[in-house]
This record gives C-alpha cells, structure tokens and sequence, in this order.
C-alpha cells in the first residue's frame, strides 16, 4: 500500500531533506562548532582592532603589544578560518543537504543570541556611560563588531533559498524575551530611582546634578530594549506565531516572569508598609530604602502581566490554561516562603524574649509573603473548585500536582535531615550556648510550609487518580498522524485535541501543500478512528469530508 501524497508542515521538500547516516550527523555537529568557534574568536580579535582605532588617545601599536598581539592573532587566523567554513557549508550543495537538519538553525539560535546579548549589553552600557562622561572606545567598538555578526545571521536566518527550515521563529522568539527584559528591567530602575529620590527629598525630585543621572541611564536600557522586543515581537511576527517553542515562551512570560515580578513587588511594598505601620525602630531612610524598586517591579510586572494575558486570550484554552497553572505554582512558591519564614520568626520570639529589629522585620516579611502569596494563589488556583470535573481534565494538572509534591517531598526530606543533625549536634555539644530552638528554627520552619503543600497536593494527586482511572477509556492506539491543510493555529488545534480526547493518543499533524475542499470536521475524524486498535495510526483528511484510516506497524 503507497503512502499518501502529503508531508508534515515541518518537513522540507525531499531535495532539502537532509543526507541520512551518522557521519553527515558527526560532520554538521563537528562544522557548526567549530564555525561557532571561529566567528566568535574572529569577533573578539576584530572589536580589540576597532576599539584601538577608535581611540584616539592611543596609537595603533600602543605599549600594549600583547594585547594588539592577540586582536592581531585572533582576527587574521580566526577571521580567515571562519569565511571558509562559512563558505563550505552556505554553497548550494552542502545547504541543501543542511537546510533541513537541526544542526544548521540550532548554530544560527546560540550565534544570533549570544551576537545579539554581547552586542546590546555593550551598546546600552556604553550609552548609559555617556550620561556620567565615562564612556569608552571598547563598548562601542564591542558594540558595532557584534552586532554586524548579529545583522549577518539574522539576514541567513531569513534568507529565502537557504534559511532553515526547521525551528522557524525560534531565535526571533528568544531575542523578543531578551529585548523584553532589558526593557523591563530599565523602567523598574528607572522609576525606582525616581521614587527613591523624591523620598529622599521628602517629595521634591531634584532635576540637575547626580540624581537624575540613573533614571537617564536606566531609561537608554529601557529604549533599547524596547526596540528590540518591538522589532521581533511585531516586525518579525514572534506575536502571531504559533510553534511549541512559541507558546512555551509565552507561558513563560505570562505565567512566571510577569507574575513572579509583581508578586515580588506587591510583597515587598507590604513589607514596607506594615513596617511603617507598627512604628519600626529602624531610620525612616533605611526603612523606605526597598519602597522604590518594590513599587516600580509591581508596577511593570502588572503591566507586562496583563498584556501578556491579552496575547494569551487569543490562543488556543490549553495556554490559558497552562499560564494559570504556572502561575499557581509562583504564587504557592510565595506563600509557602511566607509560612516558612513566619514560623522561623515565631520560633525567634520564644528563644529570645528580647525581640529585635531584625526578628521583627523577618516576621512582618513573613507575614508579607503569606498574606500576598496567599492571596493570589487563592485567585488563581480557586481551591473551592479544584476537585470539579472541568478542573481534573485540566491538560498537564496531574503533572503540575507530581511536580509540586515531589519538590516539596524532597526540601521537607532534607530539611528533616538537617533538623536531625541539628538535634544530635546540640544532644553532643550542649555547651555551646546556643539553643536548640535558635539551632533549627530556619529548617523547622522551611519543614512546615513544605509538608503543608505535599500534603495538600498530593491528597489532590489521589483524588483526580480516583477520578480519572474508573473513567478512563483503555487505550487502543499509542500515535495517531493527522494529514490534512487546515490552516495552522486554531482549527489544527481543535482537530488534535479532538483526536486527542478521543483516543489518549500522542497525535501528529503532517500539513498538505494545497488545500482540500470540504474536509471532515473533529466529529467525523474521531467517528473514523472508533474502534480502531493498532500501535500507530494514520488519518488522511480528504475531500467531501472522508477521512482514510491507515494502520502502520508500532
């Protein structure tokens, strides 16, 4: 029996498909290495040449011999050796051999980003230089050396003929994150010197002199950061893709570094103002010292937050779902430092009557954290509904409620381990002076918050596994491969979760080149695998909605 004439939508025609066999594996691995090498040896060489150059205050052959010895070495033997490794694996026969193998998009991800953060880092750092008149060649020299090396790879990245064709999106993908925190991070810093200043001026923020110097400075890393997420995120389409890799750094943003930001900022400013609150001992000035950062990382963490959510709403529910999932996890991860560091306090005040400034301060932390975590785990994790039905169908609870009771399991295993010795220890050395109480109130209180959340979860973990196994339908099929030209996104998804549901099978999605008219809808697709019993299964969607069912071998 013929196969049907369709190939994955990630498959490459058969003239770019790469050559089968170990050797051409060990001979792409062993080439992109070493161009790898190369070029950035080359790079290095050619900014210590540039930054000579561009200072004029030096001569070319300073007394630094050994270093212009090195940029010398290092451009004109690395330079030369790198254009002809380029040159052997852009011809036209080694690129078609290549274009559709791992090897070739994985060299230009780890070239284009570390050419992108060397490049950016250098730029802004020498920019911000400029604010306080300490500006130096290297930076710019660094600055416009790697970023030629990064405008070359993004070009063969994007090169029509001889792009890969595999991993598409993937360096864009990671150069929006980085843009996105270089962006982040300046406007935290930039509005918390703000804030820090007018404290510091008791709400009149001085304009001239050494104060407005930081927010000048962490405003360039913001500008340049921002230009490089609006570049890939918008121009280069890193927000309309739709890939594995795309979702997962979606999931990412939205679900942790976003949360984590403003979850750390909200517990921070609490801290503070519980502090004010119940009159702390310590300065005003020392007090109000974290108010800056903890306001400005709340602030931006929610905004990026929410525009992330709204990116998440126009994708597939599994996302959205994931995106809740991770962020319950953030915001346990809060509570439970809450709970730990609260019972670390309390065990303070009973080895010592005297309370100090610093006990005090670790117990309204702890209480911070407890209170702000709790509250948006509780938010996010609802755990009034967390045994309804929709919930324990959630795709990936039962591996998210493994994952939290195994890493609590083990902390709380250690953490015993540690109060033990701790116990054996004072047993053996009573005359110390210590308490044993002192000794391991930081373990003892680690050890409770985590055996509340491997408790909670794993109780969680029984009943979905009750839920779920009397109702599980037994297996039949191990892989299914879907063949079909509905479009990529959302009707493709809803097509495999179909399926999915369905049969419990892992499911593949082989894309045609032209469009099939009138092809079968979810119901039909499953209607046509119902019954079906074989270790792997191909479903070719056809015209006037048939769908052909192939058994392959396992």
């Amino acid at each position: 029996m013929s196969a049907p004439a369709a190939t994955p939508a990630s498959a490459p025609p058969s003239s770019q498909r790469p050559a089968v066999g170990g050797v051409q594996t060990v001979r792409r691995v062993i080439t992109y290495l070493l161009l790898l090498t190369m070029v950035i040896i080359a790079a290095i060489g050619l900014s210590g040449l540039l930054e000579r150059g561009l200072d004029a205050g030096n001569v070319l052959a300073s007394s630094d011999t050994g270093g212009l010895a090195q940029s010398l070495a290092f451009s004109l033997i690395a330079g030369p050796l790198a254009a002809l490794l380029w040159w052997l694996t852009w011809r036209e026969s080694a690129m078609n051999r290549d274009r559709a193998s791992v090897a070739w998009p994985l060299y230009l991800v780890v070239m284009s980003t570390i050419a992108l953060l060397t490049s950016s880092i250098a730029l802004f750092a020498w920019g911000a230089s400029l604010v306080v008149s300490e500006a130096h060649a290297s930076g710019l020299a660094v600055a416009i050396v790697w970023g030629l090396v990064w405008l070359w790879h993004y070009w063969m990245w994007r090169h029509p003929a001889k792009g890969p064709t595999r991993l598409v999106g993937v360096a864009s993908a990671i150069a929006s994150l980085v843009g996105l925190t270089f962006a982040t991070g300046g406007l935290v810093f930039a509005l918390s010197s703000l804030i820090d200043s007018a404290l510091d001026t008791f709400g009149t923020v001085v304009a001239s002199g050494p104060a407005w110097q930081p927010v000048v400075q962490s405003l360039i890393w913001a500008v340049g950061g921002a230009l490089i997420w609006w570049w890939h995120w918008f121009r280069a389409g890193v927000r309309r893709q739709s890939t594995g890799f795309a979702n997962v750094l979606l999931v990412f943003i939205a679900g942790f570094a976003s949360f984590a930001l403003f979850a750390f900022g909200v517990t921070l400013t609490v801290s503070v103002v519980l502090q004010l609150l119940t009159l702390s001992e310590d300065p005003l000035t020392v007090t109000l010292d974290p108010l800056g950062v903890s306001i400005a990382s709340a602030v931006f963490g929610a905004l990026v937050l929410v525009y992330h959510l709204r990116v998440v709403a126009g994708h597939p529910v599994v996302i959205g779902k994931a995106v809740r999932l991770v962020t319950s996890g953030v915001a346990l991860a809060v509570a439970a430092t809450g709970v730990g560091v609260t019972v670390n306090a309390l065990l303070a005040t009973i080895a010592s009557p005297i309370v100090g400034s610093t006990v005090r301060n670790l117990l309204l932390g702890g209480i911070s954290a407890l209170v702000v975590g709790g509250a948006l785990w509780w938010s996010s994790w609802r755990p009034g509904r967390a045994t309804a039905a929709d919930r324990v169908a959630t795709p990936g609870r039962r591996i998210y409620l493994v994952v939290i009771f195994g890493l609590s399991a083990l902390v709380a295993l250690i953490t015993l381990l540690v109060i033990g010795y701790q116990l054996f220890s004072f047993a053996l050395d009573g005359a110390s002076g210590e308490s044993l109480v002192e000794r391991i109130r930081a373990a003892l209180g680690l050890f409770a918050a985590t055996v509340l959340v491997a408790a909670y979860h794993f109780s969680l973990w029984r009943h979905d596994r009750a839920a779920t196994v009397a109702h599980e339908a037994p297996r039949t099929i191990g892989r299914v491969t879907l063949v079909t030209s509905a479009e990529s996104g959302g009707p493709t998804e809803a097509l495999v979760e179909a399926i999915r549901e369905a049969t419990g099978a892992h499911v593949t999605v082989w894309r045609r080149p032209d469009a099939v008219a009138d092809e079968p809808e979810a119901a039909a697709l499953t209607a046509a695998l119902d019954g079906v019993e074989a270790g792997h299964v191909l479903i070719v969607a056809g015209a006037k909605g048939k769908a052909e069912v192939i058994r392959l071998g396992d």
